[in-house]
């Protein structure tokens, strides 16, 4: 595994390629899924993360997002993958990945070396991966994408009511040139979130930070929560008429 500090690269996103619209439906049908890892999350989804897309997964704290994450890594060593993790909170554990990766009889080293953990600790930071996963050939093969946690550094940079159209407005942006890097390098995007509690109507609620702007870009959104000693995992959109599936935490992951 290789520790990148993004913070000396300028904080633009350049080279990526354009294709015709007979090249985009042609790489629209030939976009493959990535498993979860998990037989339940696998079901949920149609199959595992897709290629070209940002898929979210979000929930309170203890949800199990990081283990998602993860887990995901781990799926991608199995397929011979390179990924690039972009950390916004420190929360990456290489142990665990090894643990994962051990349980479930793959070559731990192999699948370490295979994850290119960046720190991010700002929102310039966390841009300018951006350009290094297409200039830096370390990571610009990488086929897998985890940014955890996604929102994070803009809710610190832009706090409150007030700084709402700023924030929404850099995410937008930010999502924007992950979705095309995404599509145009046929990479697995897969986004941790928090959540926030709204009320309406009188009932209070968690929801996932970021909203509409960020699910104009997500093509499939997860909500996770911990009840007792299990987890679920919902599929919020597109919208499943509340389906659930329950997970236990296991060595391997979710199973």
């Amino acid at each position: 595994m290789l520790f990148v500090a993004p913070d000396q690269d300028p904080a633009h996103i350049d080279g990526l390629k354009s294709i015709s619209f007979a090249e985009a439906v042609k790489v629209a049908r030939s976009l493959g899924k990535l498993s979860t890892g998990s037989p339940g999350l696998d079901g949920l989804t149609g199959g595992g993360y897709e290629e070209g897309k940002i898929t979210e997964v979000f929930g309170p704290s203890n949800s199990g997002k990081t283990q998602v994450a993860i887990q995901a890594c781990v799926m991608a060593a199995a397929r011979g993958w390179k990924s690039v993790y972009v950390d916004t909170e420190s929360t990456f554990r290489p142990e665990r990945l090894v643990q994962m990766a051990e349980s479930r009889g793959m070559d731990a080293k192999a699948a370490l070396e295979s994850v290119f953990s960046l720190r991010a600790r700002d929102v310039e930071a966390q841009s300018r991966v951006l350009k290094r996963m297409v200039d830096d050939p370390r990571v610009s093969l990488a086929k897998l994408v985890v940014v955890d946690t996604v929102t994070k550094n803009f809710t610190l940079e832009f706090p409150g009511r007030e700084r709402t159209g700023r924030r929404q407005g850099a995410l937008g942006s930010y999502l924007n040139r992950i979705a095309i890097d995404a599509y145009l390098h046929r990479r697995v995007v897969l986004l941790t979130n928090r959540v926030a509690s709204v009320t309406r109507s009188g009932i209070s609620q968690d929801v996932n930070v970021g909203g509409l702007t960020l699910g104009r870009f997500v093509s499939k959104s997860i909500r996770l929560a911990r009840e007792g000693g299990l987890l679920y995992a919902s599929l919020e959109a597109p919208a499943t008429a509340g389906r659930r599936v329950g997970f236990k935490l296991t060595e391997r992951g979710f199973d």
